[in-house]
């Protein structure tokens, strides 16, 4: 009857809903809790006022912006609502995208069920957090459906969204090599790349949009070395970085993510292999797993990103080792639930303190490129759909 139950598309739409409503509800409504949409507000205002991006704004929220200035086109329909209509419409249209998103994906109906109920306690805690993580994510992937459908100018718009936002859609230049239209993604990329820089400009002014991005850099460079202080009680670095470094077991990040690069290539050499769908879409697993292990701003509203990857590694792999397979994901679901009060007595002395978050979804992506370097990925998915994009 459970099985059943969760395996009935409906039931987990209205899951997704209700998840997206609960935050609405307990941060929007009840607590008025909503400082991160405050800070994307801002974002736009300041654009529209010219003022500085990256700069501390105690009296209208704590912490600072670290989004580029094109976020300021993505946050303005919400922006001009009022507070409360605004954040409650921009958590609701997160979800929705990357609900959305997922249902695009060229899987059985059983296999985007999967994806959806492994990823939706995260997404909980990005929307929550009213995080546009939710929405990089689906960036990610409905780029990773256009280069299947053949329209490479289609996905890098979504990749270099996803750039202009939060740098993190660069990695979605990982899905370069299965574009059937190579030269239409390089060019389409920089063409998109020229307009969208230069989109906050019909609101604001050359000068001001160009100083902008240049503070962007310095302050994502800034905040990058604030993650890597160990010393400080630090919600983020929650990423194989973080423990590496909390733990004392290593505390070299360029020599780690160089390792980590050269993991993630080493599947590309498996040219035979690139024809198989199941494979390709362990890339777009891969990809969005890496994002999250090897960025030192990664906090726990990051994972939605990663729990994606986890979904879909876990549907599709060819391993066969199901015991394997399923202590991996059981140890993911319960770092998933670590932010919560369940593991409230070693939330902050230990989970957060040695970023033991990062764990579970790291022995899962060494698993995964292992698996692309050495299985075979030519048995065909069953039933899948075809994507309507």
């Amino acid at each position: 009857m459970l099985k059943k139950l969760l395996y009935n598309e409906r039931f987990v739409g209205i899951l997704w809903v209700a998840l997206a409503l609960a935050t609405v509800i307990q941060n929007v409504i009840l607590r008025t809790k909503y400082n991160n949409y405050l800070i994307f507000e801002g974002v736009f205002w300041h654009t529209i006022k010219q003022l500085p991006l990256y700069l501390p704004y105690p009296d209208e929220y704590g912490d600072m912006n670290h989004y580029g200035i094109f976020f300021s086109t993505i946050i303005a329909p919400f922006a001009l609502l009022p507070i409360g209509m605004g954040c409650t419409l921009w958590i609701l249209a997160n979800v929705a995208f990357l609900y959305w998103a997922v249902r695009q994906l060229p899987l059985s109906k059983e296999g985007i069920i999967g994806i959806l109920l492994i990823a939706a306690h995260d997404m909980y805690t990005a929307a929550a957090m009213q995080q546009f993580n939710i929405s990089v994510i689906a960036l990610l992937i409905i780029a990773f459906v256009f280069i299947e459908k053949g329209k490479s100018h289609w996905a890098t718009l979504f990749i270099v969204i996803g750039i202009l936002t939060k740098l993190y859609g660069i990695v979605g230049l990982a899905f370069f090599f299965f574009a059937k239209d190579k030269w239409r993604f390089v060019w389409s990329g920089f063409l998109w790349i020229i307009l969208l820089f230069c989109l906050p400009m019909l609101f604001s002014s050359y000068e001001y949009v160009i100083s902008q991005y240049q503070d962007w850099f310095l302050s994502i460079s800034e905040k990058n070395g604030e993650n890597m202080n160990a010393s400080l009680y630090n919600l983020q670095n929650l990423s194989l970085l973080g423990f590496l470094q909390r733990t004392g077991i290593y505390n070299n990040n360029t020599v780690v993510i160089l390792l980590g690069l050269i993991l993630f290539a080493f599947p590309y050499i498996r040219i035979s292999q690139y024809k198989h769908l199941r494979f390709r879409l362990m890339f777009l697993a891969s990809v969005s797993i890496f994002l999250c292990l090897f960025s030192t701003g990664t906090e726990n509203s990051t994972y939605i990103i990663a729990y994606v990857g986890v979904g879909i590694w876990f549907i599709l792999t060819p391993n066969k080792n199901d015991i394997l397979k399923n202590i991996l994901l059981v140890l993911a679901i319960l770092a998933s639930l670590s932010p919560t009060d369940l593991f409230k007595p070693l939330k902050e002395p230990y989970i957060i303190r040695y970023s033991l978050r990062a764990v579970p979804v790291a022995l899962i992506w060494l698993t995964l490129v292992w698996e692309m370097c050495f299985l075979d990925y030519t048995k065909p998915l069953t039933n899948t759909q075809e994507t309507t994009l």
